[in-house]
């Protein structure tokens, strides 16, 4: 392990003091206006040195704490291919908006996000000449894959669920490319929570279980037996599948919440709270890339809180009901 790396977990062990734990979220929830809540975030280091955080345009701060957060991640550690785990998602949500945009017509620059291995703009320029080079072999291989797939089915659905597959089998080839136990574990974990979504919802939605296995992600610990296996089951009954892994709890008493408010916010949440208890293991590394991965998963799970308090301020929502959608925080 190179010296840059012992600086770089330095630093980031000095940022999380600053992260908003449960308390300030809670205080967060609990103020009587939105420009309270702001005012608690603008003590954290969100938005600009001097620039306070708009009740209004909130969810443009959120986004530049986002992309400060992946700043500052490679301005003290640069070179990591480990990040990539964060950044590919974004390179990937702007090819699949581009290739919506192209085949309904539309304009994709507004929606299109910073953060990836290749700048939006040239990632606009690059998916409509169909030049391959500053792209992965999945995202080729993606692209192409869903051009061929509307052509035919003229679905735009079909361009996202064909890049999902591609952008996971990307995190899952930097991982383990990586060698490292912890990155591995993480991406695998990812993949399993969002499986575990995608099931409860084409469940939901009466999709038969050829569907889901349509969109399953390959990747993660549970394999695609399983969800198929208890498809049929009732929610509880499937949850004791799931018993034996890290998803058990939020199997168990997320499937409990569907079927008793019809709701995904309480699995959704758990998948979360899943998510940040295993990262917490990083807590236990003094160095290494641990700590940074850690650091950057913890710090997304905060600022979902966070729009979730401001969304929830901005329409009213009672303080009670914020607070039990909160995850739980990375302390």
């Amino acid at each position: 392990m190179g010296a840059e790396l012992v600086y770089a977990c330095a630093r980031v062990r000095s940022n999380e003091k600053f992260m908003l734990g449960k308390d300030k979220l809670n205080n967060m929830a609990e103020s009587k206006t939105i420009e309270d809540a702001c005012k608690v975030l603008q003590e954290a280091g969100y938005g600009e040195e001097g620039e306070a955080v708009s009740p209004i345009y909130y969810e443009q701060s959120l986004v530049k704490e986002t992309r400060k957060l992946y700043s500052f991640l490679y301005s003290i550690a640069p070179g990591q291919p480990e990040f990539n785990v964060f950044a590919y998602p974004f390179d990937y949500h702007n090819i699949k908006a581009l290739l919506k945009s192209e085949a309904l017509g539309t304009n994709a620059q507004d929606i299109l996000m910073q953060g990836g291995t290749v700048e939006p703009q040239e990632m606009a320029a690059d998916v409509k000449e169909r030049n391959f080079m500053k792209m992965t072999v999945h995202m080729k291989h993606g692209i192409e894959e869903a051009l061929d797939m509307h052509a035919r089915t003229h679905d735009p659905q079909c361009i996202d669920l064909i890049l999902d597959r591609h952008c996971y089998a990307d995190l899952t080839e930097v991982a383990d490319k990586s060698g490292n136990l912890f990155l591995k574990g993480y991406v695998r974990l990812l993949i399993d929570t969002i499986n575990l979504k995608t099931f409860v919802r084409v469940r939901q939605m009466g999709q038969p279980w050829s569907y889901f296995s349509s969109v399953y992600i390959a990747g993660g610990n549970i394999d695609e037996k399983t969800f198929v296996g208890g498809y049929d089951e009732p929610l509880n009954q499937f949850a004791q599948r799931l018993s034996s892994y890290a998803l058990g709890d939020a199997a168990e008493h997320g499937c409990a919440g569907i079927k008793e408010t019809g709701k995904f916010t309480e699995i959704e949440k758990l998948c979360d709270n899943a998510l940040i208890r295993y990262v917490q293991e990083a807590k236990a590394h003094t160095f290494g890339i641990e700590p940074l991965i850690a650091y950057a998963v913890a710090k997304q799970i905060e600022i979902k809180c966070v729009r979730i308090i401001l969304a929830g301020k901005t329409v009213g929502i009672e303080p009670s009901s914020i607070r039990e959608r909160l995850r739980e925080t990375y302390e």
